[in-house]
C-alpha cells in the first residue's frame, strides 16, 4: 500500500461545523474575546467553546497559525493578514466538516419529519438519517411524545411498521407551525419565521452533511410565504378590513403549510355540523374564491373541506378593523356584544360606554374571532409579555373576568390568555375616553436641541391631543414654584428632582416609541 506524504496528512484533521463557526468568529474578532462571549454569540456553553477550541488549535497549529488563550484576558488568533485571508479561503472551500447535533436540534428535526411525512419511519431509517444510535433515537422519540401531546397528537409505534404522528390533520398543521415559527419547549429553535425572509432554517448552510438536514431543507423550500401574503391582501380588500400586522406573517404561514399539505394529499376532514357552521361565516365566499385559484383540480368534498380550513383561518386573524357588515346577519353574535356592553356600563357605572363605537369595535375584533380559534384548538405566536396583572389594572381584571364569564356562558368557549389581556387594555381604553377631561399642564425636558423638542411635542399631540398645554423648560428651571401648577414631566434623558414636589415623571424617547405611548396611556388612565 502506498504511504501517503506527509504534507497531505497534517491536512487531514476535519473540524466540526460548531468548531468553523468558532473559528470564522476569531477570524473575524481582532481583540481577545472571553470563552463566555464567543459561547453567547454562537449559542454555545463555556465548556463547549473550551473543547472546541483544543482541535482548533491543534488545526490552526498545523497551517503556522497560533491560538493564544491569556487567563483573564481572554482568546486572540494570532496570524499575518495574508494567513487570515488563506485560513479565511479554506474554510470557505471545504466541505468536510463533521454536524454534530445536539440533543435539542434532533429532536427539533425528529418532530418535523415526523409530522411531514406521510409513510411511517423505521427506526434503522432514523438512525441513518441522524446518525446516531438505536437507544439515542428512542430517547429523542421519548422527549417528543410531550410536545406533541399538547396538540393533542401521539407518537404511534409498531414493531415491523415503524413509528408515525397519530392524530388530527388540523393538529398536524398547528405543531408544524409553531415548530417553523420557533414556538418550541427546546433550547434552541432551529427554524424562525422573518417578514420579508420568510423561514430561516438555522441549519441550511449544512445540510449536505446529514440526511435528516438535507430532507428537512428540502422540505421547507416548499413553503412560500410572500406567495401567500399576496392573497391575504386580497382577502383583505374584499372583506374591507386589515389584519393587525402581527397577524400577517403567521396567517402567511398557515396558509403555505395548507398548500403543502394539499400538494402531498394530507388532507383535513370536519364534521357536517362544523362545516355548515363555517360555511356561514361572512369569510366563506372570499375564501372559496381563492380556494378555486389554489385547487382548481381537487376533489369536490377535498376542496370543500380545504376551502373551510382556509376560511377558519382567516376568521380567527387578528383583524384592526370589523369586516364590513361582519355581523349583518349574525344576530346571536350581535346580541353577545350587546349584552357584554351593557355588562360594562354596568359595572363603571357609566351608560355611555353602552354607545361607545370604539368600544363596539375593538369586542367585535376580539371577541368573535378568539372565541373560534379556541374552538377549533389553532396556533398562534406567543405575545409579549404585559404589566396587565399588575394594580394598575385590578378594576379591568375583575370586570375582564365577569366578561369572559357572559362570553362562555354565551358560545361555550373560555376566552385564551391574550384575548384576556387585549379585553382589559380595551376596558381601559373605553373609561379613559369616557373619563371627563381636565385641562393638563405639561412639561416637557428635551435637552437635545429646537429641533428634536419640536417633533416631541408634534408627536405628542398627534398621538395625545387631549393630554393637555405642553410647555418646554430647561432642566436649569425645574424650581419649586415652575413645578407647582405642573401635572406631568416628560422628558427625554433621566431626571432627577432636587425640590420634593409630587409630580410624576415619564422619561420617554424623542421618536415615542411604543413603550413610551403605552407609558403615557396608562398615566391618562
Amino acid at each position: 500500500m502506498e504511504e501517503r506524504p506527509i504534507h497531505t496528512m497534517r491536512y487531514m484533521l476535519s473540524l466540526t461545523t460548531a468548531q468553523r463557526d468558532l473559528l470564522q468568529l476569531l477570524l473575524t474578532t481582532n481583540a481577545p474575546i472571553g470563552a463566555a462571549a464567543l459561547g453567547q454569540r454562537l449559542h454555545l456553553t463555556p465548556r463547549q467553546v473550551h473543547y472546541g477550541l483544543r482541535d482548533i488549535k491543534t488545526w490552526l497549529s498545523r497551517r503556522h497559525a497560533i491560538l493564544r488563550h491569556a487567563p483573564g484576558i481572554g482568546i486572540q488568533l494570532i496570524c499575518t493578514p495574508q494567513q487570515r485571508e488563506r485560513l479565511f479561503a479554506e474554510l470557505a472551500s471545504q466541505s468536510r466538516f463533521q454536524l454534530i447535533l445536539t440533543p435539542e436540534q434532533r429532536e427539533q428535526l425528529l418532530g418535523l419529519w415526523l409530522l411531514a411525512t406521510r409513510e411511517p419511519l423505521t427506526l434503522n431509517q432514523l438512525q441513518q438519517d441522524l446518525a446516531v444510535a438505536r437507544t439515542t433515537v428512542l430517547k429523542d422519540l421519548d422527549a417528543v411524545e410531550p410536545w406533541l401531546h399538547t396538540f393533542d397528537l401521539q407518537v404511534a409505534r409498531r414493531q415491523h411498521r415503524g413509528c408515525w404522528v397519530d392524530g388530527n390533520e388540523l393538529a398536524k398543521r398547528q405543531a408544524l407551525a409553531a415548530l417553523l415559527w420557533g414556538d418550541v419547549p427546546f433550547d434552541r429553535p432551529i427554524m424562525t419565521v422573518q417578514p420579508g425572509a420568510g423561514i430561516i432554517f438555522v441549519l441550511a448552510q449544512d445540510a449536505a452533511l446529514l440526511p435528516i438536514v438535507d430532507r428537512v431543507n428540502t422540505f421547507v423550500l416548499e413553503w412560500h410565504l410572500a406567495a401567500t401574503q399576496k392573497h391575504i391582501a386580497w382577502a383583505e380588500a374584499e372583506l374591507g378590513a386589515r389584519f393587525t400586522d402581527e397577524a400577517v406573517v403567521p396567517l402567511a404561514l398557515a396558509v403555505a403549510l395548507q398548500l403543502q399539505r394539499v400538494r402531498a394529499r394530507q388532507w383535513v376532514s370536519w364534521a357536517p355540523e362544523t362545516l355548515r357552521w363555517i360555511q356561514a361565516q361572512v369569510v366563506w365566499p372570499v375564501a372559496a374564491q381563492i380556494a378555486a385559484q389554489f385547487w382548481p383540480d381537487l376533489p369536490y368534498a377535498a376542496h370543500t373541506a380545504e376551502t373551510a380550513a382556509f376560511a377558519l383561518q382567516l376568521l380567527c386573524g387578528a383583524r384592526d378593523e370589523p369586516w364590513r357588515n361582519n355581523l349583518g346577519d349574525d344576530r346571536a353574535s350581535h346580541d353577545l356584544i350587546d349584552a357584554l356592553l351593557n355588562h360594562i356600563a354596568a359595572a363603571y357605572a357609566v351608560p355611555e360606554l353602552k354607545h361607545d363605537q370604539l368600544l363596539r369595535d375593538g369586542l367585535e375584533v376580539l371577541i368573535l374571532p378568539a372565541c373560534a380559534r379556541q374552538r377549533f384548538r389553532l396556533w398562534v405566536p406567543p405575545r409579549a409579555a404585559t404589566d396587565t396583572y399588575t394594580e394598575r389594572y385590578v378594576v379591568e381584571r375583575k370586570v375582564a373576568a365577569q366578561l369572559a364569564s357572559d362570553v362562555a356562558t354565551a358560545t361555550g368557549t373560555a376566552l385564551p390568555p391574550d384575548a384576556l389581556d387585549d379585553l382589559i387594555l380595551l376596558l381601559r381604553a373605553a373609561v379613559v375616553r369616557a373619563r371627563p377631561e381636565r385641562a393638563r399642564h405639561v412639561l416637557v425636558v428635551c435637552p437635545s436641541g429646537m429641533a428634536t423638542t419640536q417633533l416631541l411635542i408634534a408627536r405628542l399631540k398627534a398621538r395625545f391631543p387631549r393630554l393637555g398645554t405642553f410647555e418646554v423648560l430647561p432642566m436649569r428651571e425645574l424650581t419649586a414654584e415652575r413645578l407647582a401648577d405642573a401635572d406631568l414631566i416628560i422628558t427625554t434623558v433621566p431626571l432627577t428632582l432636587s425640590v420634593a414636589v409630587p409630580i410624576d415623571v415619564i422619561h420617554v424617547h424623542p421618536m415615542l416609541k411604543p413603550e413610551d405611548i403605552a407609558a403615557l396611556t396608562q398615566w391618562m388612565a
